[in-house]
């Protein structure tokens, strides 16, 4: 016990000095000048997630959604399937839904909130394609599909995306094509999941 009495007043001798140094330090006028910088840089950016999260939410309520499933699991006993889908457009994905909060991504958060805040079941609405794709690589093909025709329908765009879609599953190509098909797309270029048995 008296050894851990000792270590532990030598850590407060130190942090006492530590903190008499910094004292110091705060009353030089650049050191200050960082200081309050910092403090605003803090404000402006939580300001700017604040606006971020309601940009986002605005997205996902404004958007028609075009619905692909995005994930089909299957619980352990296989009695139930359990159907996730998600928009190719804004990229609302309901599959944020199965897991803890606590373990998603910034923008997956935002999902999770937004879907939480605005649906009873899992069901956002939207135009179902029926198709199982991964939500990534099918919010890659829809990009490039409104990059090149602006104003396209949805209901052609459908038709485009299916097209582009099975084109990209039916043409086999070797691993390095495939590299290169991703980094077209803006993809990872490790990204894996081209077929529906890959979701």
């Amino acid at each position: 016990m008296g050894n851990l009495k000792e270590e532990y007043d030598k850590i407060i001798d130190e942090r006492k000095k530590i903190i008499a140094e910094m004292k110091k330090l705060e009353e030089n006028k650049i050191i200050k000048r960082y200081c309050e910088l910092k403090r605003q840089n803090k404000s402006l950016y939580n300001d700017q997630l604040s606006l971020y999260k309601n940009m986002k939410k605005e997205e996902y309520a404004a958007c028609n959604h075009i619905l692909v499933y995005s994930k089909i699991d299957h619980d352990e006993y296989g009695n139930h399937t359990y159907e996730s889908c998600g928009c190719i457009k804004c990229g609302l994905d309901n599959s944020v839904l199965n897991g803890a909060r606590d373990w998603l991504g910034g923008t997956q958060k935002i999902m999770y909130d937004y879907l939480k805040e605005n649906y009873l079941s899992s069901n956002f609405g939207g135009i179902q394609t029926g198709i199982l794709c991964d939500i990534d690589l099918a919010q890659a093909i829809y990009t490039k599909i409104k990059n090149a025709y602006p104003s396209i329908d949805d209901t052609t765009a459908i038709k485009f995306f299916k097209y582009s879609l099975e084109n990209i599953r039916n043409v086999k190509v070797n691993d390095e094509r495939k590299v290169s098909r991703a980094k077209r797309l803006s993809l990872d270029p490790n990204f894996k999941k081209w077929y529906s048995s890959d979701i």
